[in-house]
């Protein structure tokens, strides 16, 4: 065996491996939806493409106790978290659906777009508040260790995630995401 093809199974091997244990299949919504009656360009499955400034995760990681981490944290999530992350953006009537992994778990939320109604989560202890605007969706989230901001919008056809942090001078963090065909 050369020392070419061990380090080309051993870059297969981690791969492979990394995909592996973090994949979890999406969600899928048991309800058929036979009409929209709001159209959206944000709809759609989204692949994480790549995350600029990730150091706005700071805030959160100091509240957690993980600031010890910090260095392994801003350098190793984003470089896991990219192309192999979900975004899945259903518009169904008058409701959207936006679910998006972090690994093995989904972060789901069903956001009506008319009227106020209460925005379901399967994530427990967040008050959630939502506005929608053709091809802008911004929400609020208060969670129970931290308050966020979280804006969708479409850049040059690129899917644009930008999380600001409530009382964080570190700036946003962007997830950018391309449209899985």
């Amino acid at each position: 065996m050369t020392r070419w093809f061990f380090l080309f199974f051993l870059a297969l091997t981690l791969i492979i491996s990394f995909r592996v244990i973090t994949f979890s299949s999406a969600p899928i919504r048991a309800v058929a939806c036979d009409s929209v009656s709001i159209e959206s360009d944000l709809s759609g499955i989204w692949d994480l493409n790549r995350i600029d400034n990730f150091s706005g995760f700071k805030p959160y990681l100091t509240r957690t106790g993980l600031e010890n981490y910090t260095f392994l944290i801003n350098f190793f999530m984003p470089l896991f978290l990219s192309n192999s992350q979900l975004l899945i953006i259903d518009t169904c009537e008058e409701e959207m659906s936006l679910s998006y992994n972090y690994f093995r778990q989904w972060h789901q939320y069903a956001i009506p777009l008319l009227g106020n109604e209460k925005i379901k989560s399967n994530i427990e202890d967040q008050d959630i508040t939502a506005v929608y605007d053709q091809d802008l969706l911004e929400m609020k989230i208060n969670a129970k260790n931290i308050d966020f901001k979280q804006d969708l919008y479409l850049d040059g056809g690129e899917l644009i995630r930008e999380i600001e942090f409530q009382g964080s001078s570190f700036g946003n963090i962007k997830f950018i995401y391309r449209k899985n065909d």
